[in-house]
């Protein structure tokens, strides 16, 4: 009877081991993983488009000029040689082929293709080769197809997606206008726990849409421009079009992308309303006034410092004070959102102080708001761990503090004291500066 009984236990073990195994090393479909979620996979292969052929955004260049000139100094267009996103991607915990699929987003793009994940394991992807990888379109990283070409369900034959209409283009179209505004959202709007420390937090959709529910991306980082869809030499009309520069928080991938930002239509969502010394008391108004989503937004990691600094007479620092708007998060060892002080659309931001000032020491205050994307310290780190990257970024990892923007003053002001005036330093000369500055 004993002899019986332990035959089934060990029968039971057995199986239990072998379904175990089983489980973790079938293969799971992508969808299956990542339920509704179109970041979980790639665009399908794009074939080419007739009139056009690869869709790449070289090709689409070569008539709509004005809008790839634009493009190319976008951050979508730097979005995989970002040396950031290199060293976060060169991580033991990072899920590359996960991260790429919203930094290269085509399957065109992709060197493999990952069919479907072991055991349900996104640190496990299978992967065969991808026969119809395109080297010059990877490195276009976000590039027009992404928003712009689809296959159509029917006859498998790509096609582009316009917003306009009334055009007689060489290629096939259909118009959706209310797809290409969404878009944005597929990568720009998803909260999403991978496991305890490796969380997605952008809800700049959500935020967008708690303060606007008709608003969308397109109406602040594609400004409205009117100009012919094309180049001068096809006679097309001028209609109501778009600027391509993508422009974001005022902070580029390089420095030589200072100089286009306001071109593009950068302006800060941030403003200050008001600044004042009333008694014993300095008062710092800032109101989110031109974005319709949080300041700061998108990565969690960015924030704005905010700097007040005292001067007596003869220019010496005589007082410092220092804050801070944007989240604080925990990593280890499990992720977790512990402050959040950032300030909603159309919402404001009072800062109070109440320095001494005996005999008036003070004559004159000078206020900095910095948008500060990466800090000195994260970005030290990433240098030493900089062998983990491999080429052709390594190098650029290395240097990144002398080839990365980390932040961007984008309000300064000088204010008498006496006078109770201020005089604010125009965005132009600040992007001027940002261009000559480095690290936090």
């Amino acid at each position: 009877m004993k002899r019986y009984l332990i035959l089934i236990l060990v029968l039971m073990v057995t199986i239990w081991i072998g379904l175990y195994l089983f489980q973790n090393k079938r293969a799971i479909p992508i969808e299956q993983v990542f339920v509704g979620k179109i970041w979980g996979k790639p665009i399908e292969f794009l074939p080419d488009v007739k009139g056009v052929g690869a869709p790449t955004a070289k090709n689409c260049g070569s008539c709509h000029t004005e809008i790839y000139e634009e493009w190319k100094l976008s951050t979508h267009a730097n979005a995989l040689r970002d040396i950031q996103f290199q060293s976060e991607l060169a991580k033991s915990s990072s899920p590359k082929w996960l991260c790429l699929n919203c930094h290269i987003p085509i399957q065109n793009q992709r060197e493999t293709i990952v069919t479907a994940l072991r055991g349900g394991d996104f640190f496990q992807p299978i992967e065969i080769p991808n026969p119809n990888f395109n080297p010059e379109m990877m490195e276009e990283a976000i590039t027009c197809a992404t928003c712009h070409v689809r296959v159509d369900t029917i006859t498998n034959e790509s096609y582009v997606i316009g917003a306009s209409g009334d055009t007689s283009p060489p290629h096939p179209i259909q118009i959706n206008r209310k797809f290409l505004h969404n878009r944005c959202n597929d990568c720009h709007n998803e909260t999403y726990t991978l496991n305890q420390s490796l969380v997605c937090s952008f809800q700049t959709g959500t935020e967008l849409q708690s303060s606007n529910p008709n608003g969308t991306c397109v109406s602040c980082h594609l400004p409205e421009v009117q100009r012919s869809f094309v180049k001068p030499t096809l006679n097309r009309p001028t209609r109501n079009s778009h600027r391509h520069g993508f422009i974001g928080g005022g902070v580029p991938k390089t420095f030589s992308l200072y100089k286009d930002q306001i071109r593009l239509g950068y302006k800060p969502g941030l403003v200050l309303a008001e600044l004042k010394w009333e008694k014993d008391t300095i008062v710092i108004r800032l109101k989110n006034q031109n974005a319709g989503h949080h300041v700061t937004t998108g990565d969690p990691e960015r924030f704005y410092r905010l700097i007040l600094n005292g001067y007596d007479p003869s220019g010496k620092i005589v007082y410092q004070a220092e804050t801070k708007i944007g989240q604080d998060w925990e990593w280890t060892p499990k992720a977790k959102k512990i402050k959040d002080n950032r300030i909603p659309s159309h919402e404001e931001f009072v800062w109070k102080l109440n320095p001494t000032n005996p005999s008036g020491a003070i004559s004159r205050l000078q206020f900095q708001t910095i948008h500060v994307r990466l800090k000195d310290q994260t970005s030290e780190y990433m240098i030493q761990t900089a062998k983990h990257v491999p080429e052709p970024y390594f190098e650029n990892v290395k240097k990144i503090k002398e080839l990365y923007p980390h932040s961007s003053i984008v309000i300064e002001t000088i204010y008498d004291v006496k006078l109770g005036k201020r005089i604010d330093t125009s965005l132009v000369e600040l992007f001027k500066r940002n261009a000559e500055r480095r690290g936090e």
